[in-house]
């Protein structure tokens, strides 16, 4: 392993962010098929269907999408404050202790019922436990990168090509790859959940609980590597 990789936090490591952010697109796919049309990670839409339903009176709407972007809300509110209370008591394990409460959060969602009520409860604990990934995860091989959205990723991506392509910067331009990877990836998330809600409707929500246990293990085993390499 280089010096560089090591310098690296196994969480901020590219194969992380890969995995965090196939379950990205993964559970906007899933909550948009099997919940009512919500998306449950990145809150525009939501905020843009919550004023297209004030605008057309549709008062009965208001709540199914109010909900989840107050849901998501409370999820950063609470990802700040674990991090916070981890830094603390001087403890290492914040972000698998995220990723744990996640993946305890979708297998609920993977028992809740298909119908309008339910599939509040649902998208509520989606837009939750999405935020709280979102708030800890920020940033891969020193860089700022969203596991749950794409627009910053596409715009980073565009900055990064231009200065590599105008100013034949090779860095840039790797920086440029590395970021339209990760939207390839999200891409590539939500193609395997629509084919997924297809396949087990309201259960498609499992395979995503496995890939964040696959995080779980690969940062795990990286620290462990690189706890190793400093003991050599």
């Amino acid at each position: 392993m280089s010096s560089d990789q090591r310098a690296l936090a196994p969480s901020q490591r590219l194969r992380v962010a890969y995995l965090l952010t196939i379950v990205g697109g993964y559970l906007d796919a899933y909550t948009y098929f099997e919940r009512g049309g919500v998306f449950a990670n990145a809150q525009t839409g939501n905020i843009v269907k919550l004023g297209i339903a004030f605008a057309n009176g549709a008062h009965d709407t208001y709540l199914f999408f109010l909900i989840p972007i107050a849901s998501f809300a409370l999820g950063l509110f609470a990802s700040l404050g674990l991090e916070e209370l981890f830094a603390l008591r001087r403890h290492r394990l914040v972000r698998r202790s995220v990723l744990l409460v996640e993946m305890c959060g979708l297998a609920l969602v993977g028992f809740i019922p298909e119908g309008e009520g339910w599939d509040m409860l649902a998208n509520c604990i989606v837009a939750f436990v999405a935020a709280m990934q979102y708030e800890t995860f920020t940033t891969f091989r020193g860089d700022p990168m969203a596991t749950t959205m794409s627009t910053g990723n596409l715009r980073k991506f565009v900055d990064c090509l231009y200065a590599g392509t105008m100013h034949q910067d090779i860095p840039q331009l790797m920086r440029a790859a590395r970021f339209l990877s990760i939207i390839v990836v999200f891409t590539l998330g939500a193609v395997i959940g629509t084919f997924a809600c297809k396949v087990w409707d309201a259960g498609a929500i499992f395979p995503a609980v496995g890939l964040l246990a696959c995080a779980v293990a690969t940062i795990t085993l990286l620290r462990s590597m690189n706890a190793r390499d400093l003991g050599e």
